[in-house]
């Protein structure tokens, strides 16, 4: 799962549990009303809006974000932390484009549980086991599971596999696997893709898995079951 986070993470703890969680995300610093936020479709399953304005005044800065980043094509759903929202101000918020909020203070559990709620409104629900072929992958425990036993995956490991399992047999651009995995703003080398599609398949033998990620010469990739 990869969320986009607007606004402030001075609380390193959000950023600590999204990680613990497997939720890779990208931060960008809170837009200004009228600002363009870049966010690819298919990219993100949710969106996080961080404030640290407080009440009326939040609510209503809130409120106008809401509305340009959803007339500038923001369709995933958002969930907007803010502090000492009253319910009338909960209302506007809502009412601008948030599918849901949280108010502080609040726990990190609580958070982590709204964000995984708003992933699984996509169009197509994603369980946590994958299977494909002879390969199964808990993606809740990052273990990956074939003929010959079990082996623990690392978190990029498990979001390269993971998209070649979910679109079996499609030939996936590199480009698409770096946004995926890397995010936006990573500059990561695509020499850094084979280096993890090496340790992919080297997982992949080391449980006994006939099936194959195959290049495809000048555009990809694509996963054979």
């Amino acid at each position: 799962m990869r969320i986009i986070v607007l606004g402030g993470t001075e609380n390193e703890k959000i950023p600590q549990a999204l990680r613990r969680d497997h939720i890779l995300f990208d931060h960008i610093p809170l837009p200004n009303t009228g600002d363009e936020v870049l966010c690819p479709e298919g990219l993100y399953d949710a969106a996080l809006l961080l404030s640290d304005s407080v009440g009326k005044a939040a609510a209503f800065r809130i409120s106008g974000l809401l509305t340009d980043l959803r007339a500038d094509g923001l369709s995933v759903p958002l969930l907007v932390v803010a502090q000492h929202l009253s319910a009338r101000d909960r209302i506007s918020v809502l009412d601008a484009g948030a599918d849901d909020v949280l108010a502080q203070p609040f726990l990190l559990g609580e958070l982590l549980a709204r964000i995984r709620a708003l992933g699984r409104r996509s169009p197509v629900l994603q369980p946590r086991l994958l299977q494909a072929g002879d390969l199964s992958l808990d993606r809740g425990h990052c273990v990956l599971q074939g003929p010959d036993g079990k082996t623990r995956l690392s978190c990029k490991e498990l979001q390269l596999l993971e998209l070649f399992l979910l679109h079996d047999g499609q030939v996936l651009p590199r480009e698409t696997l770096r946004q995926k995995v890397w995010g936006l703003e990573n500059d990561a080398a695509y020499n850094a893709i084979e280096v993890y599609l090496s340790l992919v398949r080297r997982k992949m033998r080391a449980v006994g898995s006939h099936a194959k990620i195959h290049a495809e010469r000048g555009v990809g990739y694509y996963f054979d079951a």
